[in-house]
């Protein structure tokens, strides 16, 4: 900082070390020993995610405290999205985490903080007392808007320092770590503005132990930024290849994920892959091994509900996602469905060997097919159609769309042989409904092949994370 500036003012009200804050955050590794992940995707369609921590609070004497002498365990950073079903628990008994308000008064103190001491007075202290609290306590909705204008703002700062340092107001020092406590602050403010500190308030006489921290929420799975169309039409030819979210993956020393899918789907392959945000809206990924030490260690059970990873961060603001390769169980609806077309298509077959040679097979009076088999038909139709209408995790409703619209196909195709078998066409008319019938059955019988064929070449190796990227 220029000769003869101070610090701009902590937040009134508060008895936080704003030094012990700052050291707990960028070096959570020194006192979260273990984090593990459990999601489970439940078959009545909800995601609920449960994280436990080993933490040590002997890491730092004293552990910052509020005003009352309460202890502030700031564990990670979460999205700023409403907490559903959210449960927190400190060695077995609940725990009250901080509100709104003071979430938001932890988050200005951590990034007064972190404010270059290379900035001017002046504009240290408009960025403390307007544009920071602008990006802390923003609603979700106003997030990009605020956050447009503090990188405005970043840029007319970069300029002020660059001036300094070209008039030599700055010591080299300074000027040799602008750059690199300046991106420290821009990066914290972003994860700031988009997420707030969950912070677990403990009893002060827990001061000094290791403990065990957990908490559980109920959370949107995102599906993917592709359209429904084209989500639609591409799932119908390739394997579904989801992603499930890191929270705060670089909080902690070993963080470790286990994954849950539906019973009616398996899980075939669970890698791990980093993610650099570019700020455009394009998420370039690379290899994870640049971010993530080597000695990490991915587990996998092909044709499994269950999945695990274990990971060793190497930064604090190392950033990863799961992606996972998810197939249609060979039980339930894949074997339903598999049964039910080569039944009709059997029928099919039947009636068109019947309508070849009628003399030769039936008797007087009868009708190709027959109108006593309508009734037949049109239950067996309504059960295909209804067979597929229980409520599903939309993973599973993603996985399974190939084999539930052969089934609506089918069901389409035995009401039209209830309607071949009780309206009489004349020769022209029954050519084209026969033809429509059976195109409609052939779709059917791609979309279930299709099914077996992926998970042929899934097997083969041929739509893992490595052979889809052609990267090391």
């Amino acid at each position: 900082m220029p000769q003869g500036q101070v610090p701009p003012p902590e937040p009134a009200g508060t008895a936080v070390d704003v030094d012990v804050l700052r050291t707990l955050f960028l070096s959570p590794a020194g006192w979260i020993h273990r984090r593990v992940e459990s999601v489970l995707m439940s078959p009545d369609g909800v995601t609920r995610r449960k994280v436990s921590l080993d933490v040590d609070l002997a890491a730092h004497d004293p552990w910052p405290a509020d005003a009352a002498g309460r202890l502030l365990v700031p564990v990670t950073i979460q999205a700023k999205q409403p907490l559903r079903s959210f449960d927190a628990v400190c060695e077995g008994e609940p725990a009250p985490v901080l509100g709104t308000e003071d979430n938001g008064a932890l988050a200005e103190l951590l990034l007064r903080g972190l404010i270059p001491e290379q900035l001017p007075l002046a504009e240290a202290a408009l960025l403390a007392e307007q544009h920071v609290p602008a990006i802390v306590h923003v609603p979700e909705l106003l997030m990009e808007d605020a956050l447009d204008r503090f990188w405005a703002h970043c840029e007319h700062l970069r300029a002020v320092v660059h001036e300094l340092i070209a008039l030599g107001r700055l010591s080299a020092e300074d000027a040799e770590n602008w750059d690199g406590d300046f991106a420290l602050f821009t990066t914290v403010a972003d994860q700031l503005a988009r997420g707030f500190l969950l912070t677990f308030v403990l009893p002060a006489e827990l001061a000094g132990r290791r403990l065990v921290l957990k908490y559980a929420m109920d959370e949107q799975y995102a599906a993917g930024r592709r359209s429904r169309a084209q989500d639609r039409l591409r799932h119908c030819w390739k394997p579904w290849v989801g992603r499930v979210g890191l929270h705060d993956l670089a909080s902690c020393r070993s963080f470790h994920l286990e994954l849950t899918v539906p019973a009616e789907v398996r899980l075939h392959e669970f890698t791990v892959l980093s993610a650099e945000d570019d700020r455009d809206g394009t998420v370039p990924d690379r290899a994870v091994d640049r971010v993530l030490a080597e000695d990490r260690i991915v587990q996998r059970w092909p044709g499994a509900v269950r999945g695990h990873l274990a990971l060793r961060p190497t930064s604090r603001f190392d950033d990863a996602f799961c992606e996972m390769v998810i197939l249609p169980a060979r039980q339930g609806i894949t074997a339903f469905a598999s049964v039910a077309v080569s039944l009709i298509t059997a029928v099919l077959l039947l009636v068109g060997v019947v309508a070849a040679a009628p003399d030769r097979v039936l008797g007087p009076g009868w009708q190709v097919p027959s109108a006593a088999a309508s009734i037949v038909m049109s239950v067996v139709a309504v059960l295909l159609s209804w067979i597929n209408r229980q409520p599903e995790h939309d993973l599973s409703v993603r996985v399974m769309r190939p084999l539930r619209y052969a089934l609506n196909l089918e069901a389409f195709v035995m009401l039209m042989l209830a309607g071949a078998a009780s309206v009489p066409f004349t020769p022209g008319a029954a050519g084209a409904y026969w033809a429509l019938l059976l195109l409609l059955h052939t779709l059917s019988l791609v979309l279930v092949v299709r099914t077996w064929w992926v998970r042929r070449a899934v097997d083969r190796g041929r739509y893992t994370a490595r052979a889809r990227r052609r990267g090391p």
